[in-house]
């Protein structure tokens, strides 16, 4: 396998399909702005990621709100996010109180 393989298959890798956004947006919206290509921002934030975790997390997060390009999917996602937390934390706390009860019935 040659260099310039490998440099494919990272590109296709971090292109996903044609038109769609991988996470929020942010990446493809910077692209856009600056007249780059998805993938290359992609990349440089992967790689920044690796040593910044924190800041480049959240600079992410932030810029998915600011951006009028990915305020929308941004919301919609974190309200997803935010039901689904809900009802794994509801189906959680039943499952613990399923337990606690059989384990009381059993001890009498």
């Amino acid at each position: 396998m040659t260099a310039e393989s490998i440099f494919q298959e990272i590109r296709q890798a971090l292109r996903g399909r044609p038109g769609q956004t991988l996470v929020l947006g942010v990446c493809k919206a910077i692209a856009s702005r600056c007249k780059l290509e998805a993938w290359q921002v992609r990349l440089v934030t992967l790689v920044l990621g690796l040593v910044w975790t924190f800041p480049v997390f959240a600079a992410y997060v932030i810029l998915g709100f600011v951006l009028p390009e990915t305020e929308q999917r941004s919301r919609d996602f974190f309200r997803g996010l935010g039901i689904m937390a809900k009802e794994t934390a509801g189906n959680l706390a039943s499952s613990l109180g399923n337990l606690f009860s059989t384990q009381r019935r059993r001890s009498y």
